[in-house]
């Protein structure tokens, strides 16, 4: 009973003792109302444990005691501006210090690993399409969205559950296994005979990726501040990105490979994917650290513990990450302009992205320049690449100047895409404007996810439930749509042009400019407000 019992506290992620400091009991009084009160278990006597978050006593002491000297001497410091710049735990206090570099060492890498997995999955579906899997399963019309289609339904109809599902266990387990369940899946995808099994196959593949992306931002967004985030989200997004990266030579490798093999050599590709999933699922199951409130990371001692609770204390973030969903909860999202911004926000960058992903820009290379498959395989390559590196300066360029002005950088994501996807759909232009054309709409999708989701992150870090709630309302709007859009605006019918749908998505981007400028306007307003009820000694 003993081992079952050490499983299921393991499995529940329960709160650390060092949280236990700041909890009281208090007697609720006839007609409380439940949302008032900040956590948490009731017990028959109606009393409830509540955490106090009005102390101003520390968990332990981050404070620097520098003098004016050496303040001058790093403001001066070409050496210790750049240590600054590449790494921001620079300067800190050496327990943060340490903290940050296990943080940085275990979290970002298994976070980067099992989003590089899950984008190599997706990926590889496109990959295999110009490289034999339309043949094999005989799609001469729509088929392929649908199986896009597919995984989107999956997507979208494990969004909500597994939110619910991440804020109740462990999410280093649940994480970890979900890597591991669609490593099982991607690997059956080579017995998949006929199209109806293929679709199947997808849809429960998107139903068990459906809960690792808003998970990892929200881990993120757990353990990071607005002025680390940043660069921490970018790295996660590249790790996305290095999977089309090597998508298309891997792809031709295996072809090479195995060209003569009885197997058809596209679907060796879906079994190098599983082979490598497998053992980075166990990765995170071992590493991930769960929120500050409910590590158990083997990693962390006790003063390290205290140093990931201080730093949340010290932002003014909620400490407690086990709050029970109420109706009066959650109803009390929808009482401000985030919920229904954001979501829209990322809904058109989400959607514009196609216009690099679907893939057009091989498509165009492949039937209009007639390239052979080792020049329209290896290409993208050289543009994703390119992205990695935009994507890291941005990225460091914010966190340096104080992580807080997002609003630039998604801007300009809207802004270069629009322009590409309009010359792109006049079409008939210079061969080498259509070259910088895909270029303008490869990168910016690479560095507009990071931005929009540390801008929620940034703002919502006081409220932890409703930073997660509309983490997932914000990826999952923009998956409604994927699920039927692209069957219409980019009919494989209309290749390699894709009037519609480079027409469709300079659209969307415009709309997708102005609905950053209005996030923008309310952040400032909040802002603003808060200053003035600061100064006047309300908060």
């Amino acid at each position: 009973m003993g081992f079952f019992q050490s499983v299921l506290t393991q499995l529940k992620g329960n709160e650390i003792p060092e949280i236990n400091k700041r909890k009281t009991t208090v007697r609720l009084t006839t007609g409380a109302d439940d949302s008032e009160v900040s956590s948490t278990e009731k017990n028959q006597d109606n009393e409830i444990t509540v955490l106090d978050t009005s102390s101003d006593e520390p968990y332990i002491d981050l404070s620097l005691d520098l003098s004016e000297e050496e303040l001058e001497r790093r403001n001066k410091s070409w050496s210790f501006q750049i240590r600054k710049f590449l790494w921001d735990g620079t300067g800190k206090h050496p327990k943060e210090q340490r903290y940050l570099m296990k943080l940085d060492l275990f979290l970002l890498s298994s976070s980067m690993l099992g989003y590089f997995i899950k984008n190599l999955n997706q990926t590889n579906i496109a990959t295999a399409y110009v490289n034999g899997l339309d043949e094999y399963y005989g799609m001469n019309k729509n088929q392929y969205n649908y199986v896009i289609t597919l995984w989107t339904v999956g997507y979208i109809v494990g969004q909500i559950p597994s939110n619910l599902i991440l804020h109740r266990i462990s999410a280093r387990y649940y994480l970890g296994g979900l890597e591991i369940g669609w490593a099982l899946l991607t690997v059956l995808t080579i017995t998949c005979k006929n199209l109806p099994s293929l679709y199947a196959l997808r849809f429960f593949l998107g139903l068990l990726e459906a809960g690792y992306f808003p998970g990892m931002e929200y881990l993120l967004g757990s353990n990071y501040s607005a002025a680390e985030i940043s660069s921490r989200g970018a790295f996660f997004a590249v790790a996305g990105n290095t999977a089309s990266l090597i998508s298309g030579p891997l792809q031709l490798a295996l072809l090479k490979r195995f060209k003569d093999s009885s197997m058809e050599p596209f679907k060796w590709l879906f079994v190098f994917d599983a082979v490598i999933s497998l053992p980075i699922g166990v990765y995170t199951m071992l590493v991930d650290p769960n929120t500050p409130s409910t590590t158990d990371a083997f990693y962390f001692n006790e003063e390290d513990r205290l140093v990931g609770l201080e730093r949340r204390r010290l932002i003014g973030a909620q400490l407690n990450t086990r709050e029970r969903y109420t109706w009066q909860k959650i109803k009390s999202f929808f009482n401000t302009w985030h919920v229904y911004v954001f979501p829209l926000l990322f809904l058109a960058y989400n959607n514009s992205c196609s216009a690099w992903g679907q893939p057009t820009f091989t498509i165009w290379m492949k039937k209009a320049l007639e390239l052979p498959a080792e020049k329209y395989n290896v290409y993208p390559s050289y543009y994703t690449a390119s992205a990695i590196v935009v994507t890291l300066i941005l990225a460091y360029s914010h966190n340096f100047i104080g992580g807080k002005k997002n609003h630039f950088y998604v801007i300009g994501f809207f802004l270069p895409v629009m322009l590409g996807c309009v010359l792109l759909a006049v079409y008939n232009i210079p061969r080498w404007l259509h070259w910088i054309s895909f270029w303008l709409v490869a990168v910016p999708p690479s560095f507009g996810q990071p931005f929009i989701f540390s801008w929620v992150n940034r703002l919502l870090f006081d409220d932890d439930m409703k930073r997660n709630f509309l983490v997932v309302t914000t990826n999952t709007l923009a998956y409604v749509t994927g699920a039927w859009v692209p069957i219409f605006v980019w009919n494989t019918g209309d290749q390699p042009q894709y009037h519609i749908g480079f027409s469709y998505t300079a659209c969307l981007c415009a709309f997708g400019f102005l609905m950053t400028l209005l996030a923008w306007h309310f952040s400032r307003r909040d802002e603003a407000r808060r200053l003035q009820l600061a100064s006047a000694g309300e908060i």
